[in-house]
């Protein structure tokens, strides 16, 4: 299946106490291309490639319904069965959940974790929909002056500046909490070493289990190579003499 984890944009959650809790996804479909009958999975990606669904309903009536119980806030999917296509991130926790598969909109609200999440979303959507229409002025109106196409580019530069300072906030604000930690990961780029080092530390045991998810193996990652980047100008030099040396030896075509 293809990868999954994306830049679609940007989520979180908070952690529930421990213990079992109870689980309800109440679902409606509202988006071209399904119909009753059609199967929605429920499951997890533990390495962000390979997606492993746990379980499936059936749409009737333009609704769909997951239960079950779950420990602690576990980070998930709802895939369309059929496409393998991911349709949206979840925050599986204890309570009752509402996700709504839209045409415009996908969203997921009745928890605190998908609420802030959702919450993010939404603050993000303006500057995204601004991105996005600028990029198409800029690369598709040929109209534009050298003048007109420097304000463009200004105004894709303060534009991206302000998302990235939403995305920087929640994850200061959320750290402590899965989706924090999701954006983190998405985002780490946005964050000097000093102030990674310090949101790595504050993640809190039981977001560090990796039964269906590595978000926090991955932060160590990052972490590692930060500390110890990886030097590549030694093997691009040895490919270089290489292909120099291989060249010397052939023999010149008469």
């Amino acid at each position: 299946m293809k990868k999954i984890f994306s830049l679609i944009a940007l989520m979180a959650l908070i952690v529930s106490c421990g213990g079992t809790q109870s689980y309800k996804i109440d679902g409606t479909v509202s988006a071209e291309g399904f119909a009753d009958g059609d199967t929605i999975s429920l499951g997890y990606s533990v390495d962000g490639a390979s997606y492993t669904p746990e379980s499936y309903a059936v749409i009737k009536d333009g609704k769909f319904e997951f239960s079950g119980n779950v420990e602690n806030s576990k980070l998930y999917y709802l895939v369309n069965h059929k496409t393998e296509e991911p349709l949206v991130i979840l925050f599986l926790e204890g309570g009752n959940i509402k996700a709504n598969i839209d045409n415009e909109k996908n969203e997921v609200t009745g928890t605190n974790s998908n609420d802030i999440y959702t919450e993010l979303q939404g603050n993000l959507y303006t500057y995204f929909s601004q991105l996005q229409e600028k990029q198409i002025a800029l690369y598709m109106d040929t109209t534009l002056t050298e003048e007109q196409r420097e304000s463009v580019l200004n105004e894709l530069q303060t534009l991206s500046e302000k998302a990235s300072e939403v995305a920087r906030e929640f994850v200061t604000k959320n750290v402590e909490t899965l989706p924090g930690l999701f954006i983190l990961v998405q985002c780490a780029n946005m964050f000097d070493d000093e102030e990674f080092d310090a949101l790595v530390a504050q993640v809190p045991e039981n977001l560090k289990d990796e039964s269906n998810n590595c978000l926090y193996s991955v932060l160590l990652d990052i972490q590692e190579q930060r500390k110890n980047p990886q030097d590549f100008s030694d093997y691009f030099k040895a490919i270089e003499e290489s292909a120099d040396s291989t060249a010397s030896e052939t023999p010149a075509a008469e």
